[in-house]
C-alpha cells in the first residue's frame, strides 16, 4: 500500500514539473491559469515557441516615429477585472537579451534608450475590463541597420491578482527597413561552363521565397527562406532545390536613381573563398524599378579553382516582410 501510495505521489510530482515547463503561444498553458494572472497579450506571433521569454517581431519602415500598443491582460477564468489594477511596468535588462541568445544560440542587443519611448511606468486595467493599453513608441530613424535590436518589456508588479511567470517579460524584436526591403519571387538564369552537376542555361523560378532585409539605409541581404539562411538560391541539373553554401548576397543601391551599385558576399568567414560582384557590361540589369518592384541583377559568383558562375535573376516584389 505504501508503494502504490508512493508511485501516485512521484506521478504528480512529475506532472506537475512537466506542466510548469509548457508554454504556447495561445496563454492558455500557464500553470497559474487556475486563477487569474496579470500578464502582457501578444503584440504579434511568437517567433519561437518555448523559449525563456516569448520574442516578437515586427519591421517599420525607415521615417516617422511609430506606435506600436502592447496589452497587459487580466487573463483566466474570470472574464474581467473586480477591480481597478494598477500594473507596473518598464523596460528589461540587457541580462534578458543575454539569456535568450545563450539558450537560442542567437545574437540579438539590447535596443539603446534614444531608439524608443515608453509612456510612463504603469497602466490601469479598469474595473470590468480586462486589457489596458500601453503606446510603446519607436523611433526607426534612430535605429542602426546592422544590428538585431531588442526591447524587452517587464511587469514589475500589481495592485491586485499574480503576476504571470510566464509572459510576465516579453521581448520585442523591432527592425526598419528600406523601400527595398520586403518578399519576392525569384527568378535566374545559370551560366557556368564547368559546373554540370547545376541547371545551367535554362531559366528557373525558385520554389520558395526570398527576402531583401535590411541592413543599412540602402543595403539588403539576400535571405533564403527555403533553408532560413542567407543562401543565393541554386537549382541542380535533376531539378532539386539548394543554395550556394557560405554565401550571403549584400547588395548596395543607389537610392537616388535606384541602381544596384554593388554586390558581394557579407559572409567574410567563407572558407570556400566565394565572392560577388556586379556585371556592370549587363544591359538592362542591376536596378530597382519602384513602378513595378522589381530588381533586376546580373552578377558573378567566383571560387577558387572554378571558373565565375554567372548569375541573371529578377526578383518580383511580393509583399512586405
Amino acid at each position: 500500500m505504501k508503494k502504490y501510495i508512493f508511485k501516485l505521489f512521484v506521478l504528480a510530482i512529475a506532472a506537475t514539473a512537466f506542466t510548469s515547463c509548457l508554454k504556447d503561444d495561445s496563454l492558455i498553458l500557464d500553470p497559474a491559469k487556475g486563477v487569474n494572472v496579470i500578464e502582457f497579450a501578444n503584440p504579434a506571433q511568437i517567433a519561437k515557441i518555448g523559449t525563456v521569454y516569448a520574442m516578437y517581431t515586427l519591421s517599420y519602415d525607415i521615417g516617422p516615429d511609430v506606435v506600436l500598443p502592447v496589452e497587459v491582460s487580466y487573463s483566466g477564468p474570470e472574464a474581467t477585472a473586480p477591480q481597478d489594477i494598477t500594473v507596473n511596468f518598464g523596460p528589461g535588462t540587457a541580462a534578458n537579451v543575454v539569456t535568450y541568445n545563450t539558450e537560442n544560440k542567437s545574437t540579438y542587443e539590447l535596443m539603446p534608450t534614444n531608439a524608443y519611448t515608453l509612456p510612463g511606468s504603469s497602466v490601469v486595467i479598469k474595473k470590468g475590463e480586462s486589457k489596458a493599453k500601453i503606446n510603446v513608441i519607436f523611433k526607426p530613424s534612430a535605429f542602426d541597420l546592422t544590428k538585431n535590436l531588442v526591447l524587452p518589456l517587464t511587469i514589475t508588479s500589481s495592485s491586485f491578482g499574480i503576476v504571470s511567470g510566464n509572459f510576465s517579460t516579453i521581448l520585442l524584436n523591432i527592425g526598419a527597413k528600406n523601400k527595398y526591403d520586403g518578399v519576392y519571387t525569384y527568378t535566374a538564369t545559370h551560366q557556368a561552363p564547368d559546373r554540370p552537376a547545376f541547371l545551367i542555361g535554362t531559366e528557373f523560378t525558385y520554389g520558395s521565397d526570398v527576402q531583401l532585409r535590411s541592413s543599412g539605409a540602402a543595403t539588403n541581404n539576400l535571405f533564403n527562406t527555403a533553408f532560413g539562411d542567407f543562401l543565393i538560391p541554386l537549382i541542380t541539373a535533376s531539378g532539386g532545390t539548394s543554395g550556394f553554401g557560405q554565401t550571403n548576397l549584400l547588395l548596395t543601391f543607389d537610392p537616388a536613381t535606384n541602381k544596384v551599385i554593388a554586390a558581394s558576399n557579407a559572409n567574410t568567414a567563407a572558407t570556400n573563398g566565394r565572392k560577388m560582384n556586379l556585371d556592370d557590361t549587363a544591359v538592362g540589369s542591376n536596378f530597382y524599378n519602384p513602378t513595378t518592384k522589381e530588381v533586376f541583377l546580373t552578377y558573378f559568383m567566383t571560387q577558387p579553382g572554378f571558373a565565375p558562375f554567372k548569375i541573371t535573376a529578377k526578383l518580383k516584389f511580393k509583399g512586405p516582410r
